[in-house]
């Protein structure tokens, strides 16, 4: 007992002077390290003492320098992007731009994420030497960004354009056809897998990026716009941008930002360039917007710009409207609504479900009927409310300007309209028609094209005498003689006769008579391009009405009272029997084929060949022959005087010799 009690006091010895040893040496390790810790922040000031003359921003790191594997590890910096493109010249930054730009179409998962690259600093005290610095560099895209700033770039515009236009083409690449929703914080806080989460942060930087690149074209445009003269490089550069991203991602997010930048300078008065490609980047989306919903914001747009606007408006800004698809009767929009707000109480009812046929149709892509009816009625009467405004506008500049364009328009969609707007209408077009001869060629002849599109269209049922429309048209068959009218008015001119005398039946005889003899006239008169579908179609007139063969037969041979008067305002007082369509015997010596032909044709009452021989399908022909100085020429082989004409196979004849006597 004595002997183990001895042994356990020499334990406890020996416990106790390996505690106190043990706590002794906590302290002094503790020591060291606090020590080292103010040595470190000391180095860490100095560096940072050092770094502003550098143009280095030096962040600090809590802990030992020291890390396994006996490497040193030393103080992140980052480099700021000034610094790194300072000393760059114009071909490097150039290559510069190139580079990234082949990077991030590589893999753009990896151009939002800033990269590590390794740096030489300088001498921190008398004892250390050169040290290797970890220097924090901007993403690939933040850099071609500041690239294309030029307040960053050091004010070189070159550089700027280049970049700009670099990455359009990388957005134009990367970016979804699908619009991105942000996610709430209760969907960040919840569960998700790792694959899902580096979707939502790409999807996340993308459109930070994208909106800061949006926010540098808005800025460079309108930095410009503050001097009176016309825009720089840079700045058209940025305004075509935003018009391809328009084209190219009207689909996508911030399309609104982008729509309001595009519709104002659709009007630029400085830069025709400009306008034009403000006008063809909306008629882009008109015509590309399957569902509707974009056109009808845009239309909504164009139609405040027109409505808003004080002085000359150009007419291309309301010709846009042409473009648009437009299929929706009124009454059936309105059946549409109704429709839409039977499925709204539904949904109301059953809300899990109208979540689920939501999802399943942005997936599924697919138009919906109701959506696209609703939104082209919206459109349709924002479209026809500015056409209306434009016709009853008391300025005579702004109206004599827009009116052709207007018309243009109206008669496109006037079939699309109600009853009640067509009484309207055709009140407003009888005020026109009685000054037509003081309207420009193209207002006049809109204004009656959209008179018969009206007629034959929702105001069918109206008993309606048509000759207040075609006695008009009668007096401007002489004005497209002219070469500048004709190339620009021949295909409306076709159109009105087409709807005047072949889609609906004309009952007075003596009407279609004198409308023929004027239509040859004038293809004496006119450039072969309309002459040509004139012809052609007073062929078709020919065969629908056999009463005005009487003008291809001799004027002996016809007796009849009176004198032939073209120049008179109404048609039926020309007595047109009176004389033949001798112009078809001119026609046949024309220098052109073509027009030989057709002439040929009409004076035998040849059946015309449709569509082979339509009248806008030779217009177009025509016209495209003439723009490239083309005049087709048959080639007519004589036979040789010794060819014999024998039956069968053609022989030679041989000449025999007299015989001397």
């Amino acid at each position: 007992l004595t002997t183990l009690l001895t042994a356990k006091r020499k334990e406890c010895r020996v416990w106790s002077a390996s505690h106190i040893y043990s706590t002794q040496t906590r302290k002094e390790a503790t020591m060291e390290q606090n020590s080292k810790k103010k040595r470190n922040r000391k180095n860490k000031r100095q560096k940072v003492e050092e770094s502003k003359n550098e143009g280095l921003e030096v962040r600090g790191d809590s802990g030992n320098d020291e890390v396994p594997g006996g490497r040193k590890f030393h103080p992140r910096s980052t480099v700021k992007p000034q610094s790194l493109l300072a000393g760059l010249s114009v071909d490097e930054k150039c290559d510069l731009i190139a580079e990234l730009s082949e990077l991030i179409l590589e893999d753009p998962t990896k151009a939002f994420q800033s990269e590590r690259a390794t740096g030489v600093s300088k001498k921190t005290n008398s004892t250390d030497g050169e040290e290797e610095t970890e220097v924090r560099l901007p993403s690939k895209m933040q850099r071609l960004l500041d690239l294309s700033r030029t307040n960053k770039n050091g004010d070189d515009e070159y550089v700027a354009t280049l970049a700009i236009m670099s990455l359009l083409a990388i957005f134009k690449d990367i970016l979804p056809s699908y619009r991105i929703r942000q996610q709430t914080d209760i969907e960040r806080q919840g569960k998700i897998s790792k694959e899902t989460k580096a979707l939502w942060d790409y999807e996340r930087s993308l459109l930070t990026y994208y909106q800061q690149y949006l926010q540098v074209l808005e800025k460079a445009w309108e930095q410009d716009q503050t001097q009176p003269e016309s825009p720089s490089r840079i700045a058209i550069t940025s305004m075509l941008t935003l018009c391809e991203l328009l084209k190219s991602a009207y689909h996508f997010n911030f399309r609104s930002n982008i729509l309001s930048i595009v519709v104002r300078q659709m009007n630029n008065r400085h830069c025709d360039q400009v306008s034009e490609a403000c006008c063809k980047a909306v008629e882009h989306v008109f015509e590309k917007d399957t569902q509707g919903e974009v056109a009808m914001e845009t239309a909504r747009l164009v139609a405040k710009l027109v409505k808003d606007y004080r002085g000359a408006l150009r007419p291309g800004v309301v010709r846009t409207f042409v473009k648009l698809p437009l299929r929706v009767h009124v009454d059936e929009a309105q059946a549409a609504k109704l429709a839409a707000a039977a499925n709204a109480k539904k949904r109301k009812r059953d809300k899990e479900l109208a979540e689920i046929e939501s999802e399943l149709k942005e997936s599924s892509g697919t138009v919906d009927k109701i959506v696209l009816a609703r939104c082209q009625s919206e459109t349709l009467q924002s479209v026809i409310l500015t056409y209306f405004r434009i016709l009853k506008s008391s300025d005579s500049r702004t109206r004599q300007d827009l009116l052709p364009a207007a018309l243009e328009g109206l008669a496109k969609f006037s079939h699309l309209i109600n009853i009640d707007t067509v009484v309207d209408l055709l009140d407003i077009l009888k005020d026109l028609l009685l000054q037509v001869d003081s309207l420009p060629l193209e207002a006049s002849l809109n204004c009656v094209l959209t008179a018969f599109q009206t007629l034959q269209g929702p105001g069918r049922e109206m008993q309606i005498d048509q000759k207040e429309y075609i006695t008009p048209l009668y007096s401007q068959l002489s004005r497209i003689c002219t070469q500048e009218n004709g190339r620009k008015n021949t295909k409306i001119l076709l159109q009105c006769l087409t709807a005047a005398f072949i889609k609906r039946k004309e009952y007075s005889t003596v009407r279609v008579a004198a409308f023929l003899k004027q239509i040859l006239t004038v293809a004496m008169h006119a450039p072969v391009y309309t002459s040509v579908p004139l012809i052609a179609l007073a062929r078709q007139i020919l065969q629908r009405y056999p009463s005005a063969h009487q003008l291809l037969e001799s004027e002996s041979d016809v007796i009849t009272a009176g004198q032939y008067t073209p120049d008179v305002a109404d048609p039926e007082y020309s007595n047109p029997f009176s004389t033949s369509a001798w112009e078809l015997a001119c026609l046949k010596f024309h220098v052109h084929p073509a027009v030989r032909e057709q002439a040929d044709a009409a004076a035998r009452l040849k059946l015309i060949q449709l569509p082979a021989e339509s009248p806008e399908r030779l217009w177009n022909e025509s016209l495209k022959d003439a723009d490239e100085a083309y005049i087709p020429f048959q080639r007519h082989a004589k036979k040789h005087p010794l060819a014999g004409k024998g039956e069968g196979k053609s022989h030679i004849r041989f000449i025999t010799p007299r015989k001397s006597k």
